[in-house]
């Protein structure tokens, strides 16, 4: 009986414990259950109150949709537009621009080649020229050394008839002096050889025209060729341009292609040739003014003499170094 008691006790504590901790598990489970009830109750209240202003925001949103539809996307539809037409006209005149650019770059090619063409024919033309002016002052002086050679001779054969002509005149004085006679063989002999001489005079004299002819036709073919030359070559400098020399302030040089003289050489020149003194003071000015302006010897002779010197051309054009 006692054993059975002690049995029931330890039962009876066990089971009491049980139970405390079941109670402490329900109250734990009550807690859970009032937490997990309290965030519900939040819940739902969040959800009424979500469900009260969906309404309204639905409202907005179709409202702001309507607006953008009705204002908004219309603009953007006309700045899209006018961007694409923008574009298309861009487009169109970069494509004429391309074209127009392309036809002035052909254009500029052609036109540099054509240049490039007349530069090199100019060139061809000139050296042409040159040589031709070269081999004429060749011919030149190879005439004027002939010439030189023929006056000698027409000196000499003058001097023999002055002396012959003496002669016959102390010859025929001391004949009118005397009874009349035949002539000696000498005096015969004498006599032609005279004619002879004036004969032959005559011929050089004829010869010495011809020829200072020559030499006036090949100076005049010279002046004429060096003119071209230096008119049909381009210059290896250019004059700076008239805009630029007036932004300079300066007045624009006359260019006339004549290069000046020293007018103290030419002078000097003048006075030590001989023939210039035939000439009065004002074609002696005339002459000198044309001469330091860098004028032609041919053209500043012609311009004082009826008939060019041609002794006094060649020495000028020798003294100046000039080709005309």
């Amino acid at each position: 009986m006692a054993g059975g008691g002690t049995y029931f006790w330890f039962g009876r504590q066990a089971m009491q414990a049980e139970i405390a901790e079941l109670k402490t598990q329900a109250r734990s489970l009550n807690d859970e259950v009032a937490k997990i009830t309290a965030e519900r109750d939040i819940a739902n209240k969040g959800l009424v109150e979500l469900k009260k202003n969906s309404g309204n925001w639905a409202e907005e949103l179709e409202k702001d949709y309507a607006d953008l539809k009705l204002n908004e996307v219309p603009k953007l539809n006309r700045l899209l537009d006018k961007r694409d037409a923008d574009i298309a006209a861009l487009e169109k005149l970069l494509s004429t621009e391309k074209a127009a650019s392309k036809s002035a770059a052909d254009d500029f090619t052609k036109t540099i080649a054509r240049l490039n063409e007349q530069l090199t024919a100019a060139k061809s033309d000139a050296g042409d020229a040159w040589k031709q002016a070269e081999d004429l002052g060749n011919a030149k002086l190879a005439l004027e050394k002939q010439i030189s050679v023929l006056k000698a001779s027409v000196e000499k054969a003058t001097s023999d008839a002055v002396a012959a002509r003496k002669a016959l005149e102390q010859k025929t004085a001391e004949a009118e002096n005397k009874p009349p006679t035949f002539k000696s063989a000498l005096d015969l002999a004498r006599d032609v050889q005279i004619k002879t001489l004036e004969g032959n005079l005559a011929e050089e004299r004829s010869r010495v025209e011809q020829l200072e002819k020559q030499l006036a036709d090949q100076a005049a073919e010279i002046a004429k060729n060096a003119a071209a030359a230096k008119t049909e070559t381009p210059g290896e400098t250019e004059t700076p341009a008239k805009d630029e020399v007036e932004a300079r302030g300066e007045e624009p040089a006359v260019d006339n292609g004549l290069v000046p003289r020293d007018p103290v050489l030419v002078e000097n020149v003048l006075n030590s040739t001989r023939g210039i003194g035939v000439l009065d003071d004002e074609k002696t000015r005339i002459l000198k003014d044309k001469l330091s302006s860098g004028a032609c010897v041919t053209d500043a002779l012609e311009s004082v003499f009826d008939r060019v010197p041609l002794i006094v051309m060649r020495n000028l054009m020798r003294d100046f170094k000039s080709d005309c």
